[in-house]
């Protein structure tokens, strides 16, 4: 046998060992959380007033542009969701992000679609509609070879139009090109 077989008999060795080397496994477990934020004008310095799905929490909207969405309140006190994009003036480029409501119960959601997001456009939604966030966060998912997005579910659930404050809840699944909103590790779809 030539150094060449054996060199391939042990490639395949290995591939066959470790399974379907084209089928990515997730590593980390989906996270759920609920917290509050600030609509974006009008909340005090430094409080929480957008989502980042890859940091699993609300934070404050900066130029920093850590964030996936800003939340504001219209006249009518409609909840407005706005992409870092749509915050950011034509000197910054942050990443993008896909917005989509979905008709299915927040709760019944268990994977994100996989077609449909409104790229980095705002989006005006009322309390108790679900939302599914796409984002193509370079820190999270910048050296995947699977899939350069993460998803999220997120609902608003209460807001205080006088204090201009809204409690939201949320699920994330931080493994690149992964959908599933199930707790627990995904499996690949």
């Amino acid at each position: 046998m030539t150094s060449r077989t054996v060199a391939l008999l042990v490639a395949l060795a290995l591939v066959a060992a470790c399974g379907d080397v084209t089928r990515p496994r997730a590593s980390l477990s989906t996270f759920s959380d609920s917290a509050s934020a600030y609509a974006l004008n009008g909340a005090p310095a430094g409080a929480p007033t957008a989502f980042y799905a890859f940091g699993e929490r609300m934070v404050h909207a900066d130029p920093s542009f850590l964030f996936d969405i800003a939340f504001d309140l219209d006249a009518n006190n409609k909840i407005v969701l706005l992409p870092a994009r749509t915050v950011a003036n034509g000197l910054a480029a942050p990443h993008s992000v896909g917005l989509q409501v979905v008709t299915t119960n927040f709760d019944s959601l268990t994977a994100a679609p996989s077609s449909g997001y409104r790229r980095d456009s705002t989006l005006v939604i009322s309390i108790g509609a679900t939302v599914v966030i796409e984002t193509s966060d370079p820190i999270a998912c910048g050296t995947s070879f699977v899939s350069q997005n993460i998803y999220a579910k997120l609902i608003v659930d209460v807001i205080d139009p006088k204090a201009r404050t809204l409690r939201a809840r949320f699920v994330v699944d931080p493994n690149c090109g992964f959908r599933s909103f199930a707790s627990g590790v995904p499996s690949w779809e």
